[in-house]
């Protein structure tokens, strides 16, 4: 994924004592807090192949626009899972249009507080996901083969959006800033139906391959896994 800048790290450096790891291959791993992962899964269990966007935009940036986003989901007709940072507290308030989940409920779950990403995304319903971009996010993303929604906020996610959009042709750019710069609503519910729909087109079908690419990278005999045993092997005495 970032092939070429490692390239060049290696040739700035002057040696190859560089290794890419990742991503974590936690494929295999269940976890289950407050029986979240339990009812979301039940859910998605019901819902085709591909149809569904993941929404959610980590835990540090708190989204101020969720009424464009809601009403986006609302507009776009597709089913979501939208993971909110936290529950309402008498603070920030919930900031979702009035009746937003009760009409969107057999389409729709909203998860406040923890969620269980990496499921979330590894599940075959999942086909799209609307990012942040933070790296966490990215590898969990892309490791699960999904299409990319992306809207970087701040710091790296910039330059993270960049590599998806421009460089590997995983993702669409939705919006970019945090508070400054919002899209309207109609216009984010056409790039959710476009994720999903057909499977989200040469977007998708890349999405896919990149995921496929790396599991076979953190397998034995793939790139990650060779690159581990090597920084171990140089770190050992």
């Amino acid at each position: 994924m970032e092939g070429t800048y490692v390239d060049h790290l290696k040739k700035d450096l002057g040696h190859d004592r560089v290794w890419a790891v990742g991503p974590l291959n936690v494929s295999g791993v269940r976890v289950e807090r407050a029986g979240l992962g339990r009812v979301v899964k039940g859910w998605l269990d019901e819902c085709p192949v591909g149809s569904v966007v993941y929404v959610c935009f980590g835990s540090l940036k708190e989204l101020s626009a969720r009424q464009v986003v809601a009403e986006a989901l609302e507009q776009s007709g597709v089913r979501f899972v939208w993971a909110l940072k936290a529950a309402p507290t008498a603070s920030n308030g919930d900031s979702l249009p009035k009746g937003f989940e009760e009409r969107t409920a057999e389409r729709g779950v909203v998860i406040r507080g923890w969620a269980a990403q990496v499921e979330i995304l590894g599940h075959s319903a999942v086909g799209a996901f609307l990012t942040h971009c933070g790296w966490n996010s990215i590898l969990e993303g892309v490791a699960a083969g999904v299409s990319l929604l992306a809207w970087p906020m701040t710091a790296d996610q910039f330059y993270n959006a960049r590599l998806l959009v421009e460089e590997l042709g995983v993702a669409v750019r939705v919006c970019e800033g945090g508070d400054e710069s919002v899209p309207m609503a109609g216009e984010l519910a056409e790039k959710v139906v476009a994720a999903v729909s057909g499977r989200g087109g040469e977007m998708g079908v890349r999405g896919r391959e990149l995921g496929r690419k790396a599991l076979e990278d953190v397998e034995v005999g793939g790139s990650s896994f060779g690159d581990l045993d090597g920084f171990v092997g140089e770190a050992l005495p």
